[in-house]
């Protein structure tokens, strides 16, 4: 017998996102209902892809830095990796200015005459090169600085690369295994997509309805 083949992850998300939308709009009566037994579980797996963001970050840069096992190369990669975060960071925050741009007049306006905003004073370039390096070993993880995560796990993968290999088999073992253990756990909660996109998105058919 053949084995049935199981449908793919983004088809899985894609039927997710049809059923959370007919079952906002037959729920437009029970949004308090939808909003408050539905959507949790949408923020629960929010909250999971939050959790694994930074170890995977971390461990995952450290491991291949220590497997280049030579400290120009890793110089190199470095600072590619830096380079390309920015950029892609500045692609996305234009190319989100740009289709919000394009296709303003296709969404509803919303009324501001309530809304009051002040604007922070703007960061210096010095103050944001500086703000890349962390002070805390703890609080880039805790609040999740990605750029100063990347800056510690190269720190870190130096100083392992230049205590030598011998000295730090553990250690190197040990990162490798936290890892491949946080990868899995990565595999596990994409696994989890398809609720998330359901109780993310039906609460919200159900509150706004057809609009």
């Amino acid at each position: 017998m053949k084995e049935k083949k199981k449908l793919s992850l983004a088809a899985q998300i894609f039927i997710a996102l049809v059923l959370a939308i007919i079952t906002g709009l037959l729920m437009q009566n029970y949004a308090d209902f939808a909003n408050s037994y539905i959507k949790p579980f949408g923020t629960i797996f929010l909250n999971l892809v939050k959790f694994i963001v930074v170890p995977i970050v971390l461990f995952s840069i450290m491991c291949g830095i220590i497997s280049m096992s030579d400290i120009r190369k890793v110089g190199s990669i470095g600072l590619k990796t830096v380079v390309y975060y920015l950029c892609t960071t500045a692609f996305a925050i234009a190319f989100g200015l740009c289709v919000g741009n394009l296709f303003k007049g296709m969404f509803p306006v919303v009324a501001t005459t309530d809304l009051v905003y002040e604007a922070s004073e703007p960061v210096s370039f010095m103050d944001t090169i500086v703000n890349i390096f962390p002070s805390n070993f703890f609080d880039p993880m805790v609040n999740a600085n990605m750029l100063q995560v990347i800056v510690m796990a190269i720190l870190l993968g130096f100083a392992i690369i230049l205590v030598g290999e011998e000295k730090n088999s553990r250690v190197i073992q040990g990162f490798q295994d936290l890892n491949d253990i946080f990868m899995k756990c990565m595999e596990l909660i994409l696994r989890l997509s398809p609720i998330g996109v359901f109780c993310l998105l039906c609460p919200v058919i159900a509150a706004n309805g057809p609009a």
